[in-house]
C-alpha cells in the first residue's frame, strides 16, 4: 500500500496506484493528496474514456503529523485488444496532476484452468479527530477503520484498551458495503477517549482476527492490528480543562429558617469536554464555612452523556446548614480556576458570597401545649369513609335481602322462594341443594322457612295450615346483619309496592 507518513512541513505531491481486483478486467485505482481536499478537486473525465467507472469513494485519513484525502475508483477494462499496453494518462487534482500508471498486459484467453481469484485488498488504518494541543481529561475520538476483503469470515473485533486512557465506545459501527465484486467494504468503529496525565503515550489499536478464504485452499487464520499511534498529552496550566464550565448554587427552602431547622445547600457543576472527576468541590464547601455553622454532607450525583459532538458532564452536591445560635452568617465566594481551550487562558468559576439569617425559635414548648382534640368535621368523614365502604362490600346482599322482606309481606309464595334462594346464595355462598346442610343449628332455620314456601308453592291448597308471612319474615332477620335487617324488615311492612 500507499506510504501515509510524510515529514512534517513538506507537502508531497498527489500518489496513484493500481491494484488488481477478482476480474482480470477490474483494477481500483487509489490517488492520495497531502492536505484536506475537495471532491471536486479531481477530474475523472479521462477515465470515462478508457474504463467502465465505478462507485468514487473518498475518504480523509489524519495523523497526529500528517492529513491526506484518499480516493478509491474502481475501474473495468473491456473490448481491449490482447498484449496492448494501457496507458492511464495523468488526473487534473486541483492545481496538480496525479502520475501516469500503465496497466500490465493482458494476455489472450486460452482454455486453461481457472486460477484462484485474488483477494481484494486488507488495510487497518487508525486516527485522531483532533487537532492542536492535548491535554488530560480533554476527550477526543479514536477512529479506526478497516478496509475489509469480502473473502473473510468470522472477522472479530478486540476492544480498545489503554492504562493511560479513559476509554469508551461511541455509538455504532459504520459499514459501507463494496463499490463492486472483489472490492474491500469499509468498516469504522469509534472511541471517546481523555487522557489522565500529562507525557507522550502510545496506544495500541485493537486486533483484527479472522479467517481468509481462498479458492482452492484451505482458510487461513488473520490476524492484524493498525500500526499505534503516539498522542502527546501537555500539562494544562489549571487541574480542570474544558471548553465550557459553569458553577451555580442555591439554598432550600431559602436564605432564612429558625435555630434547629436545616437548610439544603446545593452546587451544580456544568463541564463541557472536560473531565469532572478533576474537581471535588465537597472539600472545599466543607472547609470555608463561617464559625457557628455546621455543615453535613447530603449525597451527591452526576450524570455524563455525548451529544453533537460535545460530551456534556454535570455534577451536584448536597451540603445541610444548620446553627447553633441564632444571628446573620456570610457564606464566603467560592472561586474555581480552570483552563479553556476555546480561548487558551485561565478563567475562574465564581460564585457570589451569600448571607444567611437563622432566627430564634419561638414555639411553645410542648408540656405548654394543650391536647388537641379531633374535630367533630373530621369524625363525620371517617363514619362516612366507613359506610360507603360498608355499603360497597355489603350492598348487593342487602339489597337481596330487602327483596326478599317485600315480596314475604306481598305474600308472593313463587317470589319469596326465588328471592329467598338468591339471598342465601349470597349469604353463605352455597348453591341450592346445600341449603340445608348449612353448619350451625341457627342455620335450620333456613331449611324450614324454605320447605314451608315449597309447601305453599307445590302442594294443594288445603294440604295444611295456612303459611304464617310474619314469623316467616321475622325469622330470618338474625341471619343478616344487625340493625341492617331490622331496618329492612320494618320498611317492607310499611312500604307496600309492586315488586321491582
Amino acid at each position: 500500500m500507499l506510504a501515509l507518513a510524510s515529514p512534517l512541513g513538506w507537502a508531497l505531491p498527489p500518489r496513484a496506484e493500481l491494484l488488481p481486483g477478482a476480474d482480470p478486467s477490474d483494477w481500483l485505482l487509489i490517488i492520495e493528496a497531502d492536505g484536506e481536499r475537495q471532491s471536486s478537486e479531481l477530474e475523472i473525465t479521462p477515465l470515462l474514456r478508457q474504463f467502465a467507472v465505478g462507485r468514487v469513494t473518498m475518504s480523509r485519513v489524519t495523523t497526529p503529523v500528517q492529513q491526506l484525502t484518499r480516493w478509491q475508483i474502481p475501474l473495468h477494462q473491456s473490448n481491449s485488444p490482447a498484449n496492448t499496453e494501457v496507458v492511464i494518462a495523468p488526473l487534473k487534482l486541483g492545481n496538480e496532476f496525479t502520475p501516469s500508471l500503465t496497466l500490465p498486459l493482458r494476455e489472450a484467453k486460452t482454455a486453461a484452468l481457472p486460477q484462484p481469484v485474488a483477494p481484494s485488498p486488507l488495510e487497518m488504518q487508525a486516527s485522531l479527530d483532533h487537532q492542536g494541543p492535548l491535554y488530560p481529561g480533554q476527550p477526543v475520538i479514536y477512529r479506526l477503520t478497516l478496509w475489509l476483503p469480502t473473502s473473510m469470515q468470522n472477522p472479530g473485533l478486540s476492544e480498545l484498551s489503554s492504562t493511560h486512557f479513559t476509554i469508551r465506545r461511541l455509538g455504532s459501527d459504520e459499514w459501507i458495503a463494496p463499490a463492486q465484486a472483489g472490492l474491500p467494504g469499509r468498516l469504522t468503529r469509534s472511541w471517546l477517549i481523555q487522557a489522565k496525565a500529562a507525557g507522550l503515550w502510545y496506544i495500541d489499536s485493537p486486533r483484527l482476527q479472522g479467517q481468509l478464504i481462498q479458492q482452492g485452499s484451505n482458510p487461513q487464520r488473520l490476524s492484524a492490528r493498525a500500526a499505534p499511534l503516539a498522542i502527546r498529552v501537555d500539562k494544562a496550566p489549571a487541574t480542570a480543562v474544558a471548553s465550557r464550565l459553569t458553577l451555580t448554587q442555591r439554598l432550600e427552602p431559602g436564605t432564612s429558617t429558625e435555630v434547629g431547622e436545616p437548610l439544603i445547600r446545593i452546587l451544580t457543576l456544568t463541564m463541557e469536554n472536560g473531565d469532572g472527576s478533576q474537581l471535588q468541590l465537597a472539600r472545599l464547601m466543607a472547609h470555608q464555612l463561617p464559625t457557628g455553622v455546621q455543615a453535613h454532607p447530603d449525597g451527591e450525583q452526576q450524570q455524563e452523556r455525548y451529544r453533537e459532538g460535545t460530551l456534556l458532564f454535570e455534577r451536584e452536591w448536597r451540603q445541610t446548614l444548620v446553627a447553633e445560635n441564632s444571628g446573620k452568617y456570610q457564606l464566603p465566594p467560592i472561586a474555581v480556576p480552570w483552563f479553556s481551550t476555546q480561548s487558551g487562558r485561565i478563567e475562574q468559576a465564581s460564585l457570589p458570597a451569600i448571607d444567611l439569617t437563622f432566627l430564634a425559635t419561638a414555639r411553645p414548648q410542648p408540656e405548654s401545649q394543650p391536647p388537641q382534640m379531633p374535630r367533630p368535621e373530621s369524625l363525620w368523614w371517617v363514619l362516612l369513609a366507613l359506610a360507603l365502604r360498608a355499603v360497597q362490600r355489603h350492598g348487593p346482599r342487602w339489597y337481596a335481602f330487602s327483596r326478599l322482606q317485600r315480596t314475604l309481606a306481598r305474600h308472593q309464595p313463587e317470589a319469596s322462594r326465588k328471592a329467598l334462594i338468591h339471598w342465601a346464595a349470597l349469604r353463605w355462598q352455597v348453591p341450592y341443594y346445600q341449603l340445608g346442610q348449612l353448619p350451625g343449628a341457627g342455620h335450620n332455620q333456613i331449611r324450614d322457612v324454605l320447605n314451608e314456601l315449597e309447601r305453599a308453592c307445590f302442594a294443594p291448597p288445603a294440604a295444611g295450615q295456612p303459611l304464617q308471612w310474619r314469623p316467616l319474615a321475622r325469622a330470618l332477620t338474625p341471619h343478616e346483619t344487625m340493625a341492617i335487617s331490622q331496618l329492612i324488615y320494618l320498611l317492607a311492612r310499611l312500604k307496600r309496592r309492586p315488586c321491582d
